[in-house]
């Protein structure tokens, strides 16, 4: 009994670390103090079936991924995969990737359309591409943030975001001068995302 006390307690600070909560927030989740999640977390008591059932539900896995043991390596794909709407998740999140691409070409083609001259070299609209990148990173991180409820996954597609925005305004308006020192920007911000990767 001591060892799947452990267990839950492991799967329980992994999972809660893992989405981004405190103790506090986690426990106001579910009507309960931060000290019983710390002992819940540490071993010492188990929840109540009722309260396992709720717990993995609102983390979207099933009792038995609570109960059983898993590697330290156990990350974000392994548990997205154990739940039931996994598949239909991530389809309808490539279907916004692909729904913010099909605008791109849609305004793109528009343009070529009421370009004025034959010259497509004059035609800025294909940088509405490089714009969409950093949006589809910024959809992807706010779906892994709240369908899956994964923080450090969701702070690696932040990263993403901000620098292929940065990417995006620097060869925008490149014509304009050398924006190089853009990319400065971004140096705190990927140190800050590493901070909070790490964030205990």
């Amino acid at each position: 009994m001591e060892k799947l006390n452990k267990i839950v307690g492991e799967n329980l600070t992994f999972l809660r670390k893992n989405s981004g909560l405190t103790q506090l927030e986690f426990g106001e989740k579910f009507s309960y103090s931060d000290k019983t999640v710390s002992r819940w977390e540490q071993g010492d008591i188990i929840p109540s079936v009722e309260v396992l059932k709720q717990i993995a539900d609102f983390y979207e896995v099933s009792v038995d991924f609570l109960l059983t043991e898993h590697n330290e390596t156990a990350d974000f794909f392994k548990i997205i995969k154990s739940t039931p709407n996994y598949r239909n998740k991530i389809i309808l999140i490539t279907l916004a990737i692909v729904f913010l691409f099909s605008i791109a070409v849609t305004i793109y083609v528009a343009s070529i359309f009421n370009l004025k001259t034959a010259d497509l070299t004059e035609n800025r609209w294909w940088t509405v591409f490089l714009w969409t990148v950093p949006i589809a990173f910024l959809t992807i991180a706010i779906s892994v943030k709240r369908v899956f409820h994964n923080r450090k996954w969701m702070l690696i597609y932040m990263s993403c975001f901000v620098w292929s925005l940065l990417i995006a305004a620097y060869i925008t308006f490149l014509d304009r001068g050398n924006y190089w020192y853009l990319f400065f920007i971004g140096l705190p911000l990927q140190a800050g995302f590493i901070l909070m990767m790490k964030l205990k």
